[in-house]
């Protein structure tokens, strides 16, 4: 497996392990540049699913979302950026309490501004803006406890589902990604039918599935469900499912590799571990085939070093490697083929492997 040559127009199909969550960040933002507001939403998810705490895709998704008019799942996310200390707090601040504004959550923000203020530790170039803000909902608190009663609610653009699950049904996958962000706010018979009408159809994108997997279990929603991905059609009963991410069976396939690599070459470990658990995810629930851990850090272990050396400079080949995880030659390289073919999904919008 050796680097492909310029010139082979085969480079569109190598897997880009090292700085995989950078090029992710960066389609976000291109494609936010360019008003592709679905496709930089699942991008930024995407980097925040392989690494939480990473500000750009976790700011990312919080002026996605603003762009999409999706002002509730903006204020979630600046919430929770702004909980675990990710980004430049005062930016994100700015950002949460101009959301809170738009929400009209007056008295969240002259709660929250009056505190921070007590502190004394606004930045100069943002205190006049935060003054502003604050005064402004000042006024707009005592307008409303004048002048509106406490059961007038604004109207719920979530009133219905059926929208929602219309776009599930025929949307693309950016589409229907926005959609089950929606539909998890609900758990009815209706919704219900929408996913396991979705995980059965071969269309279908299959990481997408897994996401609804997961929104399933976490919802504590029971029964068994047809899927079908990459070809095949089972059965899972959703209440024996195990975590998404394989996570037993993962963590032991990490811990053999970091025996054997861990010491000599840690940033390899560290790399191949972000394809490792993103590979897992889009397979799930299917456990890897074989079920060996040998021969699954085998394939990370030489996928890693392949993408670090050319092929006159390696000095560990497929058999040195084999030998050293006391496993045989043909799992492994189908292993290797398989993640590969996964990873290439991962770059690809449209046309998605089913």
């Amino acid at each position: 497996m050796g680097k492909q040559k310029k010139g082979q127009g085969q480079e569109d199909n190598v897997i880009m392990f090292p700085g995989l969550v950078a090029r992710l960040v960066d389609k976000g933002m291109e494609a936010l540049k360019e008003k592709k507001h679905y496709d930089a939403l699942r991008y930024f998810q995407q980097s925040a699913e392989l690494e939480p705490t990473h500000s750009q895709a976790r700011y990312g998704l919080v002026i996605t979302n603003i762009e999409l008019n999706r002002l509730d799942e903006a204020k979630t996310y600046c919430e929770s950026m702004l909980k675990e200390g990710i980004g430049q707090y005062y930016e994100v601040l700015q950002v949460y309490v101009s959301l809170l504004v738009q929400l009209g959550k007056y008295e969240e923000v002259v709660t929250m501004l009056e505190s921070v203020m007590a502190e004394d530790k606004l930045p100069p170039k943002m205190a006049e803006s935060f003054y502003q803000l604050l005064e402004f909902s000042r006024q707009m608190t005592n307008h409303h406890q004048t002048g509106i009663h406490e059961d007038e609610e604004p109207v719920d653009q979530f009133s219905s589902p059926d929208e929602w699950i219309k776009t599930l049904e025929r949307g693309d996958p950016n589409q229907q990604w926005g959609a089950l962000k929606k539909l998890s706010q609900v758990n009815t018979a209706k919704v219900v039918e929408a996913y396991r009408a979705f995980l059965e159809d071969k269309e279908n994108d299959p990481v997408l599935k897994s996401y609804v997997m997961q929104m399933m279990k976490d919802m504590n929603i029971e029964g068994k469900f047809v899927v079908h991905k990459f070809g095949d059609t089972y059965t899972v009963q959703m209440n024996e499912l195990e975590d998404v991410f394989h996570e037993r069976f993962g963590n032991e396939v990490v811990r053999v590799l970091e025996d054997h690599l861990g010491q000599d070459n840690p940033t390899v470990v560290e790399m191949v571990m972000q394809v490792w658990w993103h590979y897992l995810f889009a397979i799930y629930p299917k456990s890897p085939d074989p079920y060996e851990t040998k021969v699954w850090a085998a394939a990370l272990h030489y996928l890693g070093l392949s993408l670090l050396m050319e092929d006159d400079d390696k000095n560990m080949e497929i058999d040195d490697i084999i030998v050293l995880y006391k496993t045989s030659e043909r799992p492994v390289k189908a292993a290797i083929k398989h993640i590969r073919s996964i990873e290439t999904h991962l770059f690809q919008s449209t046309d998605p492997i089913t």
